[in-house]
């Protein structure tokens, strides 16, 4: 896809405003709580077991389940992948909506991502995890680059199918609701354009 110098800046602009991550200001949270958060989203990375710990003691979630569940988000991304592969298989061929690959990359890491923060939302039971302002910013991004945001949520709601398959493992119906209601408030938001 080729832009104009215009809309090159203007894409630069919105990746550095698009950021999907943000606890809601009344969350009764610790500021070492939100700190963590604040560094893991920051760096854009997965939470270490000490984290999940520190930020499960008070949503009685299980840590060392989300963490067996951030160490399977690879596999579970790729299966995620694969069904909708299968349900689009044109969506990553010549004139697809995911082509060239580097398209398609950037979904699944996007799917990473949004996993990353609905692991958050869940280690310290908050299922309201996005920034009002950072979506907008996400919505003209994918408006402008063309981006299937119907595959996209496909291969979120697989990618929670996928992760309750971890809990299901166990009898942890509260943390499966606080990770349910993680990837369903995504889904929402991603869907409505305002």
């Amino acid at each position: 896809m080729e832009t104009s110098n215009s809309s090159s800046a203007k894409i630069k602009e919105l990746i550095k405003k698009a950021n999907v991550f943000a606890l809601p200001k009344h969350s009764k949270l610790t500021e070492s709580n939100r700190k963590i958060l604040d560094s893991a989203n920051t760096s854009k990375r997965l939470l270490s077991l000490e984290e999940l710990n520190i930020l499960c003691e008070n949503s009685h979630c299980n840590a060392k389940k989300l963490e067996e569940l951030q160490r399977k988000l690879p596999s579970l991304i790729n299966e995620a992948k694969a069904i909708l592969l299968r349900k689009q298989p044109e969506i990553t061929e010549k004139g697809g909506a995911l082509y060239p690959e580097e398209r398609a990359e950037a979904c699944w890491r996007d799917c990473f991502h949004f996993a990353r923060i609905s692991i958050y939302g869940t280690a310290v039971g908050e299922t309201n995890i996005t920034d009002k302002e950072g979506l907008k910013a996400v919505h003209e991004l994918y408006s402008i680059l063309e981006v299937p945001v119907d595959a996209l949520t496909i291969c979120l709601k697989e990618l929670q199918l996928k992760c309750r398959e971890i809990y299901s493992e166990r009898n942890e119906k509260e943390d499966i609701k606080l990770l349910d209601g993680c990837f369903n408030h995504l889904a929402e938001k991603m869907n409505s354009k305002k």
